[in-house]
């Protein structure tokens, strides 16, 4: 018998109950209503990596804190629960949601549930390439689209990108990393004009953010009418949930099918609990969206004002044309204590600026203004 097993009392106290009990002794307040502190403050401010910097739900906090005792167990009803909630969300039978840990799961498991060595994915460039990578790392072939004048996805140059060896045609909505979104109504008509033994993958990870939301522009309404559809989403950008990782896919039974050999498990319990109240409260949820909002009118302005290019940003980041490489960029503004986005080729002088509270802006403009008029980029 173990030291431990022999004394019951500790047993008692060492509860997860107690330490519920621990834990309320800081006031529900304070921990779930706390002020953000900047960035700048904890250490390097973070614009490279798309977080929510407004923090995130007190619901799911609190929801976590009640689950603590849980923290031994798989997530059984919890899981049931969160599916019946995103179904509910999604106006869609529940067996039509798959759920994973973050969206980037339902991207894998689709490339290798459909690449081979004789097959191809169609996406754009520069656009995100975890679903293409793996595909590529399958044995299957790449084709690539370029962007159109407007730095937006160019649909009809996909559709004709399309062959007869096309698996999978993925397109990220708002696009990662120009920001840049498809219009409503022409994704629609791309959708169900696709050939329909082609997988059209719609990645709406930054959709909540964009004008409209995912009620004017989610492709979700498409998956009854197309099985070759999958659309994916992730609680990482609006819900403020990228360390809980939580996301999920969206298709036809017969289509997740063929995802589920991959599958690699879903959210912890503590995870799953606090997705399902994060989708209870409305509150955080337009709190956060008016946030970005905010700061990126307040961004636009800022370039603006430098006499800088951007992309149209629909997304949590802005994707800015300073005209430095950004290989010279990125490990300048990192000795500022500024971590900014990684390379996206073709457009090597383009910097993706992730949306932060407005004071970390404040800084990043500040530092940002004067690196530019180093490199003679904007008046002095």
């Amino acid at each position: 018998m173990s030291r431990l097993s022999s004394h019951p009392r500790l047993l008692r106290w060492l509860r997860p109950a107690s330490l519920l009990a621990a834990l309320a002794l800081v006031s529900a307040p304070a921990f779930a209503q706390h002020e953000i502190d900047s960035e700048a403050e904890r250490g390097p401010i973070s614009l490279h990596m798309n977080e929510n910097a407004f923090g995130y739900s007190q619901m799911a906090q609190m929801a976590i804190m009640q689950k603590l005792q849980g923290g031994n167990r798989y997530a059984r009803q919890e899981a049931v629960d969160l599916q019946n909630a995103l179904a509910a969300r999604e106006d869609v039978p529940a067996n039509y949601i798959i759920q994973t840990d973050g969206s980037g799961p339902v991207l894998l498991m689709t490339a290798m549930a459909f690449a081979a060595p004789d097959k191809n994915v169609v996406t754009v460039t520069p656009g995100y390439k975890q679903l293409t990578d793996a595909f590529a790392q399958q044995g299957g072939e790449i084709k690539t689209v370029p962007l159109n004048d407007t730095y937006a996805i160019d649909l009809p140059a996909m559709k004709d990108a399309i062959d007869e060896n096309t698996a999978v045609v993925y397109i990220c909505n708002p696009n990662n990393p120009t920001g840049t979104m498809a219009k409503p109504v022409e994704l629609t008509q791309f959708i169900l004009g696709a050939p329909k033994d082609v997988l059209i993958f719609v990645d709406e990870a930054y959709l909540d953010l964009a004008p409209g939301g995912v009620e004017k522009n989610s492709m979700v309404k498409l998956v009854k009418q197309r099985k070759n559809l999958i659309v994916s989403r992730t609680f990482s950008k609006a819900w403020g949930l990228a360390g809980l990782r939580v996301g999920y896919g969206i298709a036809q039974p017969e289509t997740l099918e063929k995802l589920k050999p991959y599958y690699m498990g879903g959210p912890s319990i503590l995870s799953t609990v606090a997705a399902t109240a994060a989708l209870q409260d409305k509150d955080f949820y337009n709190y956060s969206i008016e946030s970005y909002n905010h700061v990126r009118e307040m961004m636009k302005q800022r370039f603006d004002a430098m006499g800088l290019e951007y992309a149209e940003p629909n997304g949590s980041f802005i994707f800015v044309h300073t005209g430095v490489p950004i290989e010279e960029l990125q490990p300048r503004m990192a000795e500022e204590q500024i971590l900014i986005g990684r390379p996206f080729p073709p457009m090597m002088d383009w910097a993706r600026i992730s949306i932060s509270t407005e004071e970390d802006m404040e800084v990043f403009f500040e530092v940002f203004e004067r690196v530019m008029k180093d490199y003679g980029k904007v008046a002095a």
